[in-house]
C-alpha cells in the first residue's frame, strides 16, 4: 500500500506586531524591492509616528506562505478632527468619544502614502480567493484590535469590484481623487510648460514665479534633512493645522528616516528667505512619475512669496528635469491643482464604520468632498485641452 500524501490545505494567519520579528518566510514570499520587505518597513516603524501601531499578518496554506498583509492601527485623538465647523453638540460628542472610549481606526493600507502595496498575494490565488482572505483578515483584526472602523485604502484594481459587490457593509468614498499632470516628452524645461499655458494662466505663472526672485530653492541630502527636521516639522504642522481632518500626523523623524533609507528615490527641497527656511517640499522619484509627498510653508510669508503655488510650480519643474511622464500632486486642493493643468484620477477607498461618532466624521468628510465638485472640473489651463 502506498503512503498517503494528502496535502494540508488549511489556511492559517500568523500575526506580528513588529517588523523586527517577521520570519524569513515573509521576505521570501515578496518580490525584490517590494514595500513590504522587512528593511523597507523599518523606516516607518522607527520614526515614532504618534498614536500609531502596526500589525503584520502572514497567511499560509499548509506550510506555504501565500499572502502578506500590513495594517496600521490609529488611536483616534481629539485633535484628529478640526472642531471649528462642528456644532456644540457635535463637539461635545466628539470630545467625549475620544476621551472616554479610546477609539481605534484600523487602516488596511498606509495612512501617509498612496504609492505602496500593503496586501500582497502570490499567483497560487485567484483574485476572488485573495479578496476572501483579505476580508477575513480585516474582520479578524477589527475584533483583535477592538477598532471602531476600518479604512481600506488604495486597493489594487483587481480587488475593487469584489469589495463593491460582496462587502455590502463598506461605503466607497466619493470623489477620492488623485490629481496628476501629464508631462509631454517635448518639454525640456519649465519655460516649455509656460509656453503650453493659455494666456491668463501663463500671466499668473509669471507673477507667482516672480515672487521667488532672490529666494533660494535647494535640495537637501539625508544629513541636511536630519539637521533641519525641527524647522521642516514646524512648517508641516502649519499646513496640517489648516486641514479639516488630520487622521494621522507624521512625526518629526518621519521624513529624515525615509530620506535616510531612500537617499536617491526620496527628494527633499528647502525654500529659504535670507537663510531661513520658509517652506519645503518633498517627492518620490519613480520610474515614470514624479510623486509629490509632504510639504510645509510659513503662512505669514505665503501671501508675499506665494509659497504654496510656487511649491506646485517647483513640482512641475522637477518632474520635467527628471524626465518623468507625469507629476502626481495628491488628493487635496483640487482647484489649485486643476489650475496647473492636472486631471483627476479616481481611486478606490472603502470605509466600514461601527460607531456613530466616527460615522459622523466620515459623513462630514464625504460632504466636504462633494462640496469640492464643480468649478475646478471646468479649468483647462493648457492650450491643447
Amino acid at each position: 500500500m502506498s503512503p498517503c500524501n494528502k496535502k494540508n490545505d488549511t489556511i492559517t494567519f500568523q500575526h506580528y506586531l513588529s517588523c523586527a520579528t517577521l520570519p524569513d518566510d515573509w521576505d521570501r514570499l515578496l518580490p525584490e524591492g517590494h514595500f513590504l520587505k522587512r528593511n523597507n518597513l523599518q523606516a516607518t516603524q522607527q520614526s515614532s509616528l504618534p498614536h500609531l501601531s502596526y500589525v503584520y499578518v502572514l497567511v499560509s496554506k499548509g506550510t506555504d506562505a501565500i499572502a502578506a498583509i500590513y495594517f496600521q492601527v490609529l488611536k483616534l485623538q481629539r485633535h484628529h478632527l478640526n472642531e471649528g465647523p462642528l456644532s456644540t453638540v457635535q463637539k461635545l460628542g466628539w470630545q467625549a468619544f475620544t476621551n472616554i472610549v479610546n477609539p481605534r481606526l484600523l487602516v488596511a493600507g498606509h495612512l501617509f502614502r498612496h504609492d505602496v502595496e500593503t496586501c500582497y498575494y502570490n499567483d497560487t490565488l485567484s483574485h476572488f480567493e485573495a479578496y476572501k482572505i483579505y476580508n477575513d483578515v480585516i474582520n479578524e483584526q477589527l475584533r483583535a484590535t477592538c477598532s471602531y472602523a476600518v479604512l481600506v485604502k488604495d486597493l489594487p484594481d483587481e480587488l475593487v469590484t469584489y469589495f463593491q459587490h460582496y462587502a455590502q457593509q463598506y461605503i466607497m468614498l466619493r470623489n477620492d481623487i488623485m490629481m496628476e499632470l501629464d508631462i509631454p516628452a517635448e518639454w525640456d524645461n519649465i519655460h516649455d510648460y509656460e509656453k503650453a499655458l493659455k494666456h491668463k494662466y501663463a500671466q499668473r505663472f509669471r507673477k507667482v514665479r516672480a515672487a521667488l526672485n532672490g529666494i533660494e530653492v535647494a535640495e537637501l541630502d539625508a544629513i541636511q534633512t536630519e539637521a533641519e527636521k525641527k524647522n521642516i516639522y514646524a512648517l508641516y504642522r502649519q499646513v496640517c493645522e489648516k486641514q479639516t481632518a488630520r487622521i494621522g500626523i507624521i512625526s518629526e523623524d518621519f521624513l529624515p528616516a525615509l530620506k535616510k533609507y531612500n537617499p536617491e528615490s526620496l527628494k527633499v527641497w528647502a525654500i529659504r528667505e535670507n537663510g531661513k527656511i520658509v517652506a519645503f517640499f518633498s517627492a518620490w522619484v519613480k520610474e515614470d512619475a514624479f510623486d509629490m509627498f509632504y510639504i510645509g510653508f510659513d503662512y505669514s510669508r505665503n501671501n508675499d512669496l506665494m509659497l504654496y503655488f510656487n511649491i506646485l510650480f517647483c513640482g512641475v519643474e522637477q518632474a520635467i528635469i527628471h524626465k518623468k511622464t507625469k507629476a502626481i500632486f495628491g488628493r487635496t486642493a483640487l482647484d489649485a491643482k486643476a489650475r496647473l493643468g492636472c486631471k483627476p484620477v479616481y481611486k478606490s477607498t472603502f470605509v466600514m464604520v461601527r460607531n456613530k461618532f466616527i460615522r459622523m466624521a466620515t459623513l462630514r468628510l464625504q460632504n466636504n468632498s462633494q462640496s469640492q465638485e464643480g468649478e475646478w472640473e471646468q479649468r483647462h489651463p493648457l492650450k491643447n485641452k
